[in-house]
């Protein structure tokens, strides 16, 4: 699937309109390259900005049926949705179950969190609006959830794969399908190992999404990462030093749009996640994939031999590896006029480990780390050292 020109040109027509959009919006693009050119990106900040005037400013108005608050730096902001909103995200929600032989009969436990948390009352929405029995658990006692699990047949379980694991470790029956969020998932290959292992005949869910876009994209039976609902949402990926769009397969910051929403309609929104994005062959109508969901955070960029390294992707090359704690600090250094590379890991590991983490570092960034050590510990200092001066 090309530029999704009708459903991108629908939404600029009806957005020209908004308080917020007035004047900023073209009435039609013809493509992806004019949609970029010609349409302003949009950041977290000017949203909160926007919400935290009277009556949330150009976002007020809406006839919004729920409220969720959630975090957004030091503010709590709310984050509408209008009947409507409900009702587009549960049928596209509902191609999703179908795929993944969900439906009547069915019974879901959600062990997400229902105070600013928007994934378990979405959970519970959809799967109920689905004719699926849903029982609202909540995080809490272990032993008490499978208790529940185990007394009422369910078959569908929505939750933190951490713990999720301790439910089956005490004593829950592995559900039909698993719907993971809270942590990285399939980013993390010795976590989805172990719940693989504790489930082996459930279906695993990945799933993507923001508080203020919901939902993104999900894993499809049969795909290569997470799919897009593109009913809902359009997905670009941009260079975050030059903004200009880069093409598929590369990595990138996530910018969505909003193609039907309602209440506070963000177009051309950047995300601040690192990601790649590709076409594919159809999956359950879907053709738009992120492959590798998100693996870090556009802040703190650094170039190093000519190549953008951020360092919070750094975490995602030490998921799931057993002796480091997940710190580290790299440091870059000049030498006879070439850059160096020094990754300090936190903890202790043996080569095999530091040999493991070189390939997945140069896997990564694709480039080689020049030196990588272990310290016992790492002070609270900057993640990244830039001894260049200049540079």
């Amino acid at each position: 699937m090309g530029f999704p020109a009708e459903a991108v040109n629908g939404a600029l027509k009806r957005l020209r309109a908004h308080p917020f959009y007035r004047g900023r919006l073209p009435g039609a693009v013809s493509g992806e390259e004019e949609f970029a050119a010609a349409v302003p990106l949009m950041t977290r900040a000017e949203f909160v900005a926007e919400m935290g005037k009277p009556g949330y400013g150009a976002f007020g108005g809406a006839r919004a049926v729920r409220v969720n608050l959630t975090p957004m730096g030091s503010s709590l902001v709310p984050v509408f949705q209008t009947s409507g909103d409900l009702d587009r995200m549960i049928a596209a929600a509902r191609t999703h179950l179908d795929a993944c032989g969900i439906g009547e009969g069915d019974v879901c436990a959600v062990t997400f969190g229902y105070h600013l948390f928007v994934a378990g009352l979405f959970y519970q929405s959809q799967m109920e609006a689905h004719g699926v029995a849903c029982i609202p658990l909540g995080p809490g006692e272990a032993e008490r959830a499978v208790e529940v699990c185990n007394g009422h047949g369910v078959t569908v379980l929505a939750g933190n794969p951490s713990f999720s694991l301790r439910l089956v470790e005490a004593g829950l029956k592995p559900p039909k399908v698993f719907f993971a969020g809270g942590e990285a998932f399939t980013g993390d290959a010795a976590l989805y190992a172990r719940v693989r292992a504790a489930m082996p005949e459930t279906v695993l869910i990945d799933a993507f999404s923001l508080s203020e876009f919901l939902p993104v994209a999900r894993t499809f039976p049969g795909g290569d990462g997470v799919y897009v609902f593109d009913e809902l949402v359009h997905a670009e990926v941009i260079n975050p030093e030059t903004l200009d769009p880069v093409p598929d397969g590369e990595r990138g910051e996530l910018v969505l749009t909003h193609l039907v929403k309602e209440a506070q309609p963000l177009v051309r929104y950047r995300t601040g996640d690192l990601t790649v994005r590709q076409t594919t062959a159809p999956v359950h109508g879907r053709t738009v994939s992120l492959p590798r969901v998100v693996f870090g955070r556009t802040d703190e960029m650094v170039k190093v031999k000519g190549v953008k390294i951020y360092p919070s992707e750094i975490r995602a090359v030490l998921l799931g590896i057993e002796g480091l704690t997940g710190k580290y600090r790299i440091a870059v250094e000049s030498e006879r006029g070439r850059d160096r590379l020094a990754l300090t890991l936190e903890g202790s590991a043996d080569d095999d480990v530091l040999e493991t983490v070189a390939e997945r570092f140069r896997r990564q960034t694709l480039i080689g780390a020049d030196r990588i050590e272990v310290a016992p510990a790492l002070d609270d200092g900057p993640v990244t050292v830039d001894r260049r001066g200049g540079a």
